[in-house]
Protein backbone atom coordinates (compact mmCIF):
# COMPACT_ATOMS: atom_id res chain seq x y z
CA UNK A 1 0.00 0.00 0.00
CA UNK A 2 1.11 3.53 -0.97
CA UNK A 3 1.52 5.58 2.11
CA UNK A 4 1.65 9.21 2.31
CA UNK A 5 1.87 11.75 4.81
CA UNK A 6 -1.14 14.50 4.72
CA UNK A 7 2.12 17.32 4.47
CA UNK A 8 2.65 16.10 1.14
CA UNK A 9 -0.83 16.83 0.33
CA UNK A 10 -2.37 19.40 -1.38
CA UNK A 11 -5.46 21.07 -2.76
CA UNK A 12 -7.99 19.29 -0.54
CA UNK A 13 -11.31 19.43 -2.53
CA UNK A 14 -14.38 17.83 -2.07
CA UNK A 15 -17.93 17.26 -3.81
CA UNK A 16 -21.27 16.87 -2.16
CA UNK A 17 -24.05 15.50 -4.77
CA UNK A 18 -27.23 15.80 -2.73
CA UNK A 19 -30.14 13.03 -3.54
CA UNK A 20 -32.88 14.29 -5.38
CA UNK A 21 -35.26 11.32 -5.96
CA UNK A 22 -33.33 10.46 -9.28
CA UNK A 23 -33.15 6.54 -9.31
CA UNK A 24 -30.48 4.24 -11.55
CA UNK A 25 -32.04 1.27 -13.70
CA UNK A 26 -29.37 -1.97 -13.83
CA UNK A 27 -31.12 -5.11 -12.52
CA UNK A 28 -33.79 -3.05 -10.40
CA UNK A 29 -34.36 0.55 -9.18
CA UNK A 30 -32.45 2.23 -6.89
CA UNK A 31 -32.76 5.34 -4.71
CA UNK A 32 -30.06 6.88 -4.85
CA UNK A 33 -28.33 8.16 -2.27
CA UNK A 34 -26.55 11.69 -0.86
CA UNK A 35 -22.66 11.71 -1.58
CA UNK A 36 -19.65 13.22 -0.38
CA UNK A 37 -16.36 12.60 -1.86
CA UNK A 38 -12.69 14.54 -0.46
CA UNK A 39 -9.76 14.02 -3.03
CA UNK A 40 -6.14 15.76 -2.84
CA UNK A 41 -3.01 14.89 -4.91
CA UNK A 42 0.46 15.24 -4.20
CA UNK A 43 3.51 16.67 -6.83
CA UNK A 44 3.51 13.57 -8.63
CA UNK A 45 -0.70 13.66 -9.71
CA UNK A 46 -1.30 11.02 -7.98
CA UNK A 47 -4.53 11.57 -6.33
CA UNK A 48 -5.84 10.30 -2.83
CA UNK A 49 -9.37 9.61 -1.70
CA UNK A 50 -9.80 11.25 2.12
CA UNK A 51 -13.24 10.98 2.46
CA UNK A 52 -16.27 8.65 0.53
CA UNK A 53 -19.44 8.61 2.18
CA UNK A 54 -22.86 8.13 1.19
CA UNK A 55 -26.04 7.86 2.60
CA UNK A 56 -29.95 7.98 2.08
CA UNK A 57 -30.42 10.20 4.90
CA UNK A 58 -32.33 13.31 5.91
CA UNK A 59 -31.31 16.60 4.23
CA UNK A 60 -30.25 17.69 8.01
CA UNK A 61 -28.14 14.67 8.06
CA UNK A 62 -26.69 15.80 4.64
CA UNK A 63 -25.75 19.52 5.91
CA UNK A 64 -24.15 18.40 9.75
CA UNK A 65 -21.84 15.96 7.34
CA UNK A 66 -20.57 18.64 5.19
CA UNK A 67 -20.14 21.23 8.13
CA UNK A 68 -18.12 17.93 9.88
CA UNK A 69 -15.85 17.55 6.53
CA UNK A 70 -15.36 21.40 6.20
CA UNK A 71 -14.08 21.55 10.19
CA UNK A 72 -12.18 18.71 9.58
CA UNK A 73 -10.16 18.99 6.64
CA UNK A 74 -10.43 22.48 5.54
CA UNK A 75 -10.97 22.22 1.70
CA UNK A 76 -10.02 24.71 -0.72
CA UNK A 77 -13.19 24.28 -2.51
CA UNK A 78 -16.73 22.48 -1.16
CA UNK A 79 -18.73 21.73 -4.85
CA UNK A 80 -22.29 21.01 -4.27
CA UNK A 81 -24.45 20.18 -7.11
CA UNK A 82 -26.42 23.03 -8.50
CA UNK A 83 -28.77 21.54 -11.23
CA UNK A 84 -32.29 22.31 -10.47
CA UNK A 85 -33.72 22.16 -7.56
CA UNK A 86 -30.44 21.03 -6.04
CA UNK A 87 -29.11 24.70 -6.21
CA UNK A 88 -31.41 25.87 -3.29
CA UNK A 89 -30.36 23.15 -0.95
CA UNK A 90 -26.97 24.41 -1.70
CA UNK A 91 -28.32 27.96 -1.11
CA UNK A 92 -29.77 26.55 2.12
CA UNK A 93 -26.28 25.46 3.37
CA UNK A 94 -24.46 28.89 2.75
CA UNK A 95 -27.15 30.82 4.94
CA UNK A 96 -26.35 28.68 7.71
CA UNK A 97 -23.02 28.62 7.47
CA UNK A 98 -23.30 32.25 7.35
CA UNK A 99 -25.74 32.12 10.58
CA UNK A 100 -23.30 30.33 11.89
CA UNK A 101 -20.45 32.36 11.47
CA UNK A 102 -18.35 29.49 9.38
CA UNK A 103 -16.44 29.77 6.73
CA UNK A 104 -17.57 27.23 4.33
CA UNK A 105 -15.93 27.30 0.35
CA UNK A 106 -18.99 26.05 -1.21
CA UNK A 107 -19.44 26.08 -5.01
CA UNK A 108 -22.12 25.15 -7.25
CA UNK A 109 -20.97 23.38 -9.46
CA UNK A 110 -23.52 22.51 -13.31
CA UNK A 111 -23.22 18.86 -14.36
CA UNK A 112 -23.53 18.88 -18.37
CA UNK A 113 -26.94 17.63 -18.92
CA UNK A 114 -26.00 16.94 -22.52
CA UNK A 115 -23.56 14.43 -21.86
CA UNK A 116 -24.54 10.59 -20.86
CA UNK A 117 -23.72 10.47 -16.89
CA UNK A 118 -22.31 7.27 -17.57
CA UNK A 119 -19.84 8.01 -20.24
CA UNK A 120 -18.53 11.30 -18.10
CA UNK A 121 -17.94 9.28 -15.14
CA UNK A 122 -15.52 6.48 -17.41
CA UNK A 123 -13.92 9.22 -19.03
CA UNK A 124 -13.21 11.03 -16.21
CA UNK A 125 -11.85 8.42 -14.05
CA UNK A 126 -10.44 5.69 -16.67
CA UNK A 127 -6.99 8.02 -16.97
CA UNK A 128 -6.46 8.43 -13.18
CA UNK A 129 -7.21 5.01 -12.37
CA UNK A 130 -5.77 3.32 -15.84
CA UNK A 131 -2.43 5.26 -15.08
CA UNK A 132 -2.10 3.72 -11.54
CA UNK A 133 -2.41 7.23 -10.10
CA UNK A 134 -5.89 6.75 -8.00
CA UNK A 135 -5.44 5.66 -4.58
CA UNK A 136 -8.28 4.50 -1.55
CA UNK A 137 -8.18 4.05 1.73
CA UNK A 138 -9.06 0.21 3.17
CA UNK A 139 -12.39 1.39 4.88
CA UNK A 140 -13.76 2.89 1.38
CA UNK A 141 -15.42 -0.12 0.72
CA UNK A 142 -18.58 1.06 -1.18
CA UNK A 143 -16.67 3.56 -3.59
CA UNK A 144 -14.36 0.39 -4.62
CA UNK A 145 -17.06 -1.91 -5.29
CA UNK A 146 -18.64 0.89 -7.42
CA UNK A 147 -14.99 1.24 -9.33
CA UNK A 148 -15.43 -2.37 -9.81
CA UNK A 149 -18.59 -3.09 -11.35
CA UNK A 150 -19.12 0.20 -13.00
CA UNK A 151 -20.75 0.23 -15.16
CA UNK A 152 -22.81 -2.29 -13.74
CA UNK A 153 -23.22 -1.15 -10.24
CA UNK A 154 -26.59 -0.44 -9.37
CA UNK A 155 -25.65 2.68 -7.58
CA UNK A 156 -22.79 5.34 -9.06
CA UNK A 157 -23.50 7.94 -6.17
CA UNK A 158 -19.55 7.41 -5.06
CA UNK A 159 -18.35 7.45 -8.20
CA UNK A 160 -19.76 10.45 -9.92
CA UNK A 161 -19.00 12.24 -7.03
CA UNK A 162 -15.57 11.00 -7.14
CA UNK A 163 -15.47 12.64 -10.86
CA UNK A 164 -16.44 15.57 -10.42
CA UNK A 165 -14.17 16.11 -7.27
CA UNK A 166 -11.24 15.23 -9.44
CA UNK A 167 -12.23 16.81 -11.90
CA UNK A 168 -12.01 20.35 -9.37
CA UNK A 169 -9.20 20.10 -8.94
CA UNK A 170 -6.84 22.90 -10.40
CA UNK A 171 -4.59 21.28 -12.94
CA UNK A 172 -0.46 19.93 -12.10
CA UNK A 173 2.08 20.58 -14.40
CA UNK A 174 3.74 17.82 -15.76
CA UNK A 175 6.80 16.06 -14.83
CA UNK A 176 8.74 17.38 -17.67
CA UNK A 177 7.13 20.92 -17.19
CA UNK A 178 8.26 20.26 -13.37
CA UNK A 179 11.97 19.19 -14.59
CA UNK A 180 12.37 22.05 -16.89
CA UNK A 181 11.36 24.57 -14.24
CA UNK A 182 13.32 23.07 -11.39
CA UNK A 183 16.62 23.06 -14.12
CA UNK A 184 16.13 26.58 -14.64
CA UNK A 185 16.02 27.63 -10.83
CA UNK A 186 19.06 25.52 -10.47
CA UNK A 187 20.84 27.12 -12.95
CA UNK A 188 19.86 30.89 -11.58
CA UNK A 189 21.24 30.33 -8.44
CA UNK A 190 24.37 29.28 -10.20
CA UNK A 191 24.40 32.22 -12.16
CA UNK A 192 23.87 34.20 -9.20
CA UNK A 193 26.51 32.93 -6.92
CA UNK A 194 24.86 31.11 -4.44
CA UNK A 195 26.21 28.42 -2.13
CA UNK A 196 27.28 25.17 -2.98
CA UNK A 197 24.65 23.50 -0.57
CA UNK A 198 21.80 25.93 -1.52
CA UNK A 199 22.12 24.65 -5.14
CA UNK A 200 22.50 20.59 -3.70
CA UNK A 201 19.42 21.34 -1.83
CA UNK A 202 17.54 22.87 -4.57
CA UNK A 203 18.80 20.13 -7.44
CA UNK A 204 17.30 17.72 -4.76
CA UNK A 205 14.01 19.26 -3.86
CA UNK A 206 10.77 18.12 -6.51
CA UNK A 207 8.93 20.83 -7.77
Amino acid sequence: MTRVKLADLADVTFFCDPASGRKVEVVKRVRARSAIVGVAHDWLDRIFVLVAWADRCRTDTLIEKIFEFNKLWKPRVFGCEANGLQSLFGDAVLREARFNGVSLPLTPVMQPTRVDKTWRIRTGLQPVIGSGRLFLQPEHVDLRTEIKDSPMSPTVDLIDALETAIRLLPPRASRRERDTEQDAYVQYLRDSGAPAAIIASAARQPQ
